[in-house]
């Protein structure tokens, strides 16, 4: 039943995604920028919902016991450069900026790069989802002799302790169909289960000063 919905979901998308991208080659944005800005909407949705079509694959697979992994070495600082990519259209409809410290050196992992692109992908994505408009983002990479590190940082947001404890894990849904806590999300359970999956962990903090960090923690891959 899942792989009929989402074969049925990838093909309406891949038609909107077809279009968007053939209008973006025909608008000058200089000429007429409130078109350009549509279709900078509709792209980055677009995308975000491929991701949630891809991210249900990957949960039903790990609940089925079906995931297959194919590690290669990566450097995550590359990986994290691409992903924040990929949300550029995402900061420009809520006026966010994003500040970027790679680690001094190769973040060296071995992983299933399409995977942990998945994840990170879904962890910057939340980030954004909830920040206020206008806020600065910061995103660093770190490596100790265990692990290599990312931490996505919003200065602004808080969560009590009990919501953090749950960030990570699916949420209870009511009858209506609303989340018991607001802030969680499917992408998060995903990034979860691929870090545990590769040897990491996934955590979550606030504090008064720093405000919320989300963290991957992957082993290191030496080279």
């Amino acid at each position: 039943l899942l792989a009929m919905a989402v074969h049925d979901l990838r093909t309406p998308l891949a038609i909107i995604q077809g279009y968007a991208q053939l209008l973006a080659t025909e608008v000058d944005p200089a000429a007429d920028s409130p078109t350009a800005e549509y279709i900078t909407n509709i792209l980055s949705h677009a995308d975000s919902l491929g991701v949630m079509i891809e991210n249900l694959v990957a949960l039903d697979q790990i609940e089925r016991g079906d995931l297959r992994l194919s590690p290669t070495q990566c450097n995550l600082n590359e990986m994290v450069d691409q992903a924040i990519a990929q949300v550029e259209g995402l900061l420009k409809i809520k006026s966010l900026s994003l500040v970027y410290h790679a680690a001094m050196t190769p973040a060296w992992v071995v992983v299933d790069e399409a995977q942990i692109h998945r994840a990170l992908f879904n962890m910057i994505s939340h980030t954004i989802k909830y920040a206020r408009p206008s806020t600065q983002l910061r995103v660093d990479v770190d490596h100790d002799a265990r692990y290599c590190r990312v931490e996505m940082y919003d200065p602004h947001r808080q969560l009590p302790a009990d919501m953090l404890s749950k960030l990570f894990d699916l949420a209870e849904i009511n009858r209506d169909g609303i989340a018991a806590l607001r802030g969680m999300d499917m992408g998060l359970v995903l990034t979860r289960h691929l870090a545990e999956h590769h040897g990491g962990h996934a955590a979550a903090t606030c504090t008064p000063d720093r405000g919320m960090t989300l963290a991957l923690y992957l082993p290191v891959g030496k080279r």
